[in-house]
């Protein structure tokens, strides 16, 4: 096969339709097609096309139909015990096809999201006479994606607005025509209180056993990680390594179990946590004297996995697959499983969409969020030569090259993220649910809250997310939001919120509030727009924008929202950074507070969880700097394995004794790290208990 000449319609070589002319062309089967495409060689062909040899890095091995056979029975799973992870070989497995490798594409050049809106403003911690700093309030060419172009004032502010909902619902509104305050919170005018409640983890959906519940972290991460793919993904890349190197795939004839998999991700994590090192030098058993701080790590002592073994598994590694002869019976599953409908075709995401769904559908069973959600988007770095699905360059970003914004959604009182969507690009995403009534933004936001009606949750995001259409439909399914508003300001009073601003002190706010008539037999609800003068200063353009004049001084922060009020909250605190005109190049610090109303507060509380929990994954050292690949589908696996291992130390941290005496401590100033100390016993941990 290699070297073999091929048809190809001319510059369309590396999409998915031209390799399945290659693919038949060949006689190969869709699924009997394991070697990668790694380059092409230009030959003589007609006009109409180009004739290319098509080069493969894993050669021409091919797998005999006995092999690819698999069984119509399902698994039949215990519960995930100890025992059950210490098997060499949990059977009886299916043989399953290895999948095909991923679509590659040429690198090109970066596409900037500048349409999409600034971060949020953590500039505001800085006094207006810091000339140079970053200015919180920004007004932004174009809207949020999706959402509708709109004029400084859209509709008539003076008479009543209207919003379709779903359905032939129409949700009417008018905005007050003087400012007003908002002193009782919508959630008490509908019967409920202002009670808060805390996330709770259902152990009974997880299947893990009693000794399994019995470790310190191990329970944590399996609680969150699939379990039921396990098997047949162990079994998988069985298949792929027995077929590859035969006998001699892993040391001793051993068979890749569930236990010897979980082992190597461990080690992953014990490189992350000691980070410096080649990779062979973390199985060395003598430190090397030329070297500054000697390494003393010898993972011979810790686990079985030689790293010979560890460099076969990595060689044979992929995510579990949809399989297109079967029916869809859900993601996180033992059993043999269809794509969902409405899954592209072809689908540039097949080899992670399966583990992502997983991800989405585990969390979903086995976490209960509190009162309060952030929505907001994380990135995936990606710097490889070849572009994976929904790479982009966003350049406010501290990560601003790789996998396109992943929607996000936090809980904030444990911090752990318990759900996000995958972005695949303009077209995909516009043949999603919601878009074509409401608009890609909006109906992204619907789509995150659509599991959570009627319950009485609380929505805090950033302006991305933010807009009067999207806090109203929330409303009308019993979902609670304060959301941030900058570009997408249709139905919005923004001018006259910044106009009744301009002569505030800082610390002042102003609120319009509405009565929305929901639905015609029930009760009418109350939303109300806020306009509160924060610390900091804009830059000229900025204060053009506002119209406040070139002495203005303050930051407005614009929020409309359904929850909360405007009586005084909690004073915010913040430190002030200003030029010491007596050392140039040094800084005065000093401590400064401002007056916030409730609703501010709150959003202030919670709107950077998702910003926290990226810079938590990322750190010092991130995966990407570890686990350094040419695979964008191991990166992905890789970003999110860590996002899981998060995820289970902040409930660790949240719910467990241990972790609730290790962050007092750390709240008493006590000098302890203690994700470090949790992600070092958390890795060794599998070694220590399944060996």
């Amino acid at each position: 096969m290699l070297g073999r000449d091929v048809n190809v319609l001319a510059g369309s070589f590396n999409s998915e339709w031209n390799r399945a002319s290659v693919r038949q062309q060949l006689g190969i089967s869709d699924y009997n097609f394991p070697g990668k495409v790694v380059g092409y060689i230009k030959g003589n062909g007609p006009a109409s096309s180009d004739r290319w040899k098509i080069l493969y890095e894993d050669g021409d091995e091919t797998m005999d139909e006995e092999t690819l056979k698999t069984s119509n029975a399902p698994i039949k799973l215990p519960h995930v015990g100890i025992a059950w992870l210490k098997t060499w070989l949990v059977g009886p497995y299916p043989e399953v096809p290895v999948p095909e490798p991923p679509v590659r594409q040429r690198r090109l050049p970066a596409v900037d999201a500048a349409s999409s809106d600034s971060d949020s403003d953590w500039d505001c911690d800085i006094d207006e006479e810091l000339e140079e700093e970053q200015e919180d309030f920004e007004e932004e060419d174009g809207c949020s994606d999706g959402e509708e172009e709109a004029s400084e004032v859209v509709g008539d502010e003076e008479g009543e607005e209207k919003i379709q909902g779903f359905g032939d619902a129409e949700h009417c509104f008018k905005w007050s025509q003087v400012a007003d305050e908002v002193v009782q919170d919508q959630r008490v005018l509908d019967g409920g209180s202002t009670d808060t409640w805390l996330p709770r983890l259902r152990w009974d959906e997880s299947l893990l056993d009693e000794n399994v519940m019995n470790t310190n972290y191990l329970k944590y991460f399996l609680l969150f990680f699939p379990v039921l793919l396990l098997p047949a993904w162990t079994a998988m890349m069985q298949a792929k390594g027995q077929k590859r190197y035969g006998d001699a795939f892993i040391s001793g004839k051993r068979t890749l179990s569930v236990g010897l998999f979980l082992c190597w991700l461990g080690i992953w994590i014990y490189m992350l946590v000691n980070p410096g090192l080649q990779r062979h030098e973390y199985w060395n058993t003598t430190p090397d004297p030329l070297k500054i701080v000697p390494s003393t790590h010898n993972l011979k002592t810790l686990c079985t996995l030689s790293r010979h073994d560890f460099d076969q598994i990595l060689s044979v590694f992929s995510l579990p697959t949809y399989d297109s002869r079967s029916n869809f019976v859900g993601a996180d599953s033992a059993d043999s499983c269809g794509a969902p409908s409405g899954t592209p075709s072809p689908d540039p995401l097949a080899h992670v969409r399966r583990f992502f769904y997983a991800c989405n559908e585990r969390w979903g069973k086995v976490f209960k969020p509190g009162t309060f959600f952030c929505l907001d988007e994380s990135m995936f770095k990606w710097l490889g030569r070849f572009r994976m699905p929904g790479w982009m360059k966003v350049g406010r970003k501290p990560d601003s090259i790789g996998h396109d914004e992943l929607k996000t959604m936090a809980c904030a009182a444990c911090k752990v993220l318990f759900k996000f969507e995958l972005q695949e690009g303009k077209i995909p995403d516009n043949a999603k649910k919601f878009v074509a009534q409401f608009g890609a933004t909006t109906a992204l936001t619907l789509r995150m809250l659509e599991p959570f009606k009627s319950v009485g949750y609380v929505l805090i995001a950033d302006s991305w997310f933010g807009s009067v259409k999207a806090c109203l439909l929330l409303l009308s399914w019993g979902i609670y939001s304060i959301l941030n508003v900058k570009t997408a300001h249709k139905f919005f009073p923004k001018q006259r919120l910044l106009s009744a601003l301009k002569d505030k002190q800082k610390g002042e706010h102003v609120c319009f509030p509405a009565a929305v008539n929901m639905f015609p037999s029930r009760p009418k609800k109350t939303i109300f727009a806020v306009a509160h003068k924060g610390p900091g200063n804009m830059s000229k353009k900025h204060k053009a924008s506002t119209a406040w004049g070139k002495d203005a001084v303050g930051v407005p922060l614009l929020l409309v929202s359904s929850v909360g009020s405007t009586l005084p909250g909690v004073t915010r605190h913040y430190i002030s950074h200003v030029p010491d005109p007596a050392a140039p190049g040094m800084m005065n610090i000093t401590k400064k507070q401002v007056n916030q109303p409730v609703v501010v507060a709150f959003w202030r509380l919670i709107f950077h969880i998702i910003d926290g929990l990226n810079r938590q994954r990322t750190g010092t050292v991130a995966m990407h700097d570890v686990w350094r690949t040419q695979s964008w589908e191991n990166r992905d696996f890789g970003e999110l394995l860590l996002i899981i291992i998060i995820n289970a130390f902040n409930v660790w941290k949240f719910c467990d004794q241990v972790g609730k005496a290790v962050q007092a401590a750390v709240l008493a100033g006590k000098k302890v790290q203690p994700q470090q100390q949790f992600f070092h016993t958390f890795a060794t941990s599998f070694s220590i208990i399944l060996f």
